[in-house]
């Protein structure tokens, strides 16, 4: 348990400091051993050169123990699938090679004497320069009865070690593993593979050795045995860590592109660091070149082969190519006098470049005509990005262009600039018609008093429709008359003959709260009396003005006491109340006051019905203030003849449409008085004809 903890506290330690330093850097190609074993889609591949392995090859795509073969997946049934090759190779975080990149498929058995899986002799090199030998290794076995057990050599000729680095058990408990050189964590839907190998120092004056991958000798059984899948064997010089970036330095961008035809050319801009490089436990801080010098190159072949771009020895680059291409670029450093010798050269990460041409099979156009309550959309297809222009200013810079609601003045002629990856520019143009009524104008927001109104206007089509419907006299015309209670926001859509529409707005704005005049006060008053009268109107009011109809006025809210006379006659008064808001509306009202000459309850002693208007009836006079009131005439029989409690409805001297003859009749009366207290009066009354 010891064991795991320290091997996953290792790996997570790993993952977090070298995905940090290593973000921008991938080298997957060397020049000096760079053995992928290629690609093909026929099993097996091509075996390696004869005498590079003491394991013998076998055309057996399941090899028999001891054997080897190349393929592009491992064929066994009775063994783990390996879903893609040994030693997947990355440029940024993407898989370089495809499911049919070939490995070397091993059946290995154990044996008391060392084997070596694979020899090379390596001329050229640098002395005193530093090296990375390593290779993707995954074991395939199932039990624990063996595992694979390597040493990665670099030898002199005489086969003098000059280091060797050991794998341990591997996908055992001793495993050694690293991360690949550059990504910790590529691809998140690729599965990693792992890798194995080390650095080490080429001694001063030495040029050529010999790397060796060799299987240790084991004490497992005999008849032990397990598979396991090797690739991408690479010998790769190591020192200050070459990055390159595309314009705008994003860190992970691995795509750019150019245009020959525009004389677009390519931009990438190089950075050469001395961060520490780190394989497995092993950290190695490079030293700065002394004198340092670059040189840019090109794969044509998908990373197989490179050759330098003539001129171009600069950090940054800019490089205008001929000719439409697909191709990788990278950069590559060495000390001054060591750039002609690859062999002595770090590179970068690979970067993968798209020359194209015009773009070619473009589309531009419109859904024109629409209306002005539609929406104008525009079809671009072809490039990959485009800039629409065209009246009032419209730009859009998107493959989705279009224009909400247009106006009439939006129709006209639309130009597209249609650029390619590698920006190469074409034109194209459309013409758009837009239709419907122009944008109803029903001039600025307005302003009135409560309880006023103001009419609307629109015009321009057949059809209106105004919404919200409150306070409008009519929702379907043009012209409606509005009287809002509440400052409201109207909107009209006016429809023409062409089933477009056109959409405006005004607002009628309440200048203040509900503003209404009311008045308290009586309705009648007697000769002796005073009229006091109240203010009940609502609003915020800022001004009073009373006039009471006897030539007195007053600016009080609670005006003073009033007095009315009306001579010998009953008079009429109009009570006029005049109120003004602080927003300055204006609202009034009136209260009617009668003025009566004499308020002394009295029965007449005689009443001749005659028709003449002079005494026709009979019934209290003057019970103006009179409440509870009961009027009763009997004949001398002492029957009920008339009764009221409604002085103002007077007897006729009639009984059931009758004329009663003439005579006395007897009358009683009860009421309560304008001073609350209860009165009873009785009396006689002559009936003459």
């Amino acid at each position: 348990m010891t064991a795991m903890l320290a091997k996953l506290y290792c790996l997570l330690f790993c993952a977090i400091y070298c995905a940090g330093s290593f973000a921008q850097t991938t080298i997957p190609w060397s020049s000096s051993v760079n053995i992928t074993f290629g690609q093909g889609v026929v099993n097996p591949g091509s075996p390696l050169p004869v005498g590079s392995s003491d394991f013998p090859y076998t055309t057996d795509t399941c090899p028999s123990p001891g054997f080897y073969t190349v393929v592009n997946k491992v064929h066994c049934s009775n063994i783990n699938p390996l879903p893609h090759d040994a030693g997947t190779l990355f440029f940024g975080t993407h898989p370089l090679e495809s499911d049919s990149g070939y490995m070397m498929l091993i059946n290995y058995k154990a044996s008391t004497s060392p084997r070596a899986i694979f020899r090379d002799t390596v001329k050229n090199l640098c002395g005193n320069s530093t090296y990375l030998f390593w290779a993707g290794i995954h074991n395939l076995g199932n039990g624990t009865c063996l595992y694979p057990n390597l040493s990665f050599n670099a030898e002199t000729l005489s086969g003098q070690v000059i280091q060797s680095f050991q794998t341990g058990d591997i996908g055992g408990p001793t495993d050694k593993s690293a991360g690949y050189l550059g990504y910790l964590a590529p691809d998140p839907k690729t599965s990693f593979p792992s890798y194995y190998g080390g650095i080490f120092t080429l001694p001063a004056g030495m040029n050529e050795i010999v790397v060796k991958i060799i299987a240790n000798a084991s004490n497992a059984y005999a008849d032990c045995n397990t598979f396991f899948a090797m690739d991408n064997i690479l010998l790769t010089p190591v020192g200050p860590a070459l990055t390159v970036t595309t314009p705008g330095g994003t860190p992970e961008a691995w795509v750019t592109g150019a245009c020959f035809q525009g004389n677009v050319p390519v931009k990438l801009t190089g950075n050469i660091s001395t961060s520490a490089t780190i394989f497995g436990a092993e950290r190695f801080y490079p030293s700065p070149f002394t004198n340092s010098a670059v040189q840019w190159q090109q794969s044509l072949d998908n990373g197989t082969t490179w050759t330098d771009i003539p001129g171009e020895t600069n950090l940054n680059l800019s490089h205008v190519f001929s000719i439409p291409d697909t191709f990788f670029i990278r950069l590559r450093a060495s000390e001054f006098n060591s750039i002609n010798n690859s062999n002595c050269s770090v590179v970068s990460n690979v970067i993968k470049v798209q020359v194209d041409g015009l773009p070619t099979g473009y589309t531009f156009t419109d859904n024109s005509p629409v209306c002005t309550d539609g929406d104008l959309i525009f079809n671009l297809d072809g490039g990959a990005s485009y800039v629409v222009t065209g009246p009032n200013g419209f730009y859009d810079n998107s493959a989705f262009s279009h224009l909400y609601h247009p106006s009439l003045a939006d129709s006209g002629w639309y130009y597209a600039q249609i650029t390619s990856f590698g920006g190469c520019i074409v034109t194209d143009s459309v013409f758009a018609k837009i239709l419907g009524p122009p944008t109803p104008e029903l001039g600025g927001d307005k302003a009135i008093c409560y309880g006023e109104k103001i009419q609307l206007h629109a015009g321009g089509g057949n059809k209106y429709a105004w919404s919200p419907p409150d306070g409008l006299s009519n929702i379907n015309i043009p012209n409606p008359i509005a009287s809002p209670v509440t400052t409201t926001k109207y909107k009209v859509k006016v429809t023409d003959s062409s089933g477009c529409s056109a959409e405006g707005s005004i607002t009628v704005r309440l200048l203040d709260s509900i503003l209404e005049a009311g008045i308290i006060g009586p309705d009648l008053v007697c000769p002796t009396d005073i009229a006091l009268f109240k203010d009940t109107s609502t609003g915020t009011i800022a001004n009073w003005y009373w006039n009471f109809g006897n030539g007195s006025t007053s600016t009080l809210k609670n005006p003073p006491a009033q007095v009315f006379t009306s001579g010998n006659r009953i008079t009429n008064y109009a009570v006029k109340l005049i109120v003004t808001d602080t927003a300055g509306c204006v609202d009034s009202t009136y209260r009617m006051l009668k003025s009566v000459n004499n308020c002394y309850i009295a029965v007449p002693s005689a009443f001749t019905p005659n028709g003449d208007g002079l005494n026709d009836y009979l019934y209290p006079l003057n019970a103006y203030k009179a409440t509870h009131l009961t009027f009763k005439i009997f004949n001398r029989f002492g029957q009920l003849v008339f009764e009221t409690n409604d002085w103002t409805k007077k007897w006729d001297g009639t009984v059931k449409g009758y004329p009663q003859p003439p005579g006395a009749f007897i009358w009683i009366l009860t009421y309560t008085d304008d001073k609350n207290v209860p009165q009873s009066s009785h009396g006689t009354t002559v009936l003459i004809r």
